[in-house]
């Protein structure tokens, strides 16, 4: 067996980082679908779901943004590889 370079290593190593992003992003957005869809909820909401749903609102955004950043760093890498 031959050992990888160090690009395959890379590409493992961000192809693991997009998976772990993903499930997370997946698994919170399947939970806030879950709470509203089948869970009794009162007229209004209590402070500390509100709390709550904010922070699993700016750890979704952050996930999208580091995917996209992921996205475009390999997009940059093949333009500065073609020739002109």
């Amino acid at each position: 067996m031959s050992r990888m370079t160090s690009e395959e290593i890379e590409i493992r190593i961000w192809a693991f980082i997009v998976v772990i992003l993903s499930t997370m992003l997946f698994v919170i957005a399947l939970g806030v679908l879950w709470a509203v869809a089948f869970e009794e909820q009162k007229m209004e909401l209590a402070p500390i779901d509100g709390i709550f749903l904010e922070i699993l609102k700016a750890v979704a955004y952050m996930s999208i943004g580091t995917l996209g950043g992921i996205a475009g760093r390999k997009i940059g890498k093949v333009d500065e590889e073609k020739p002109e």
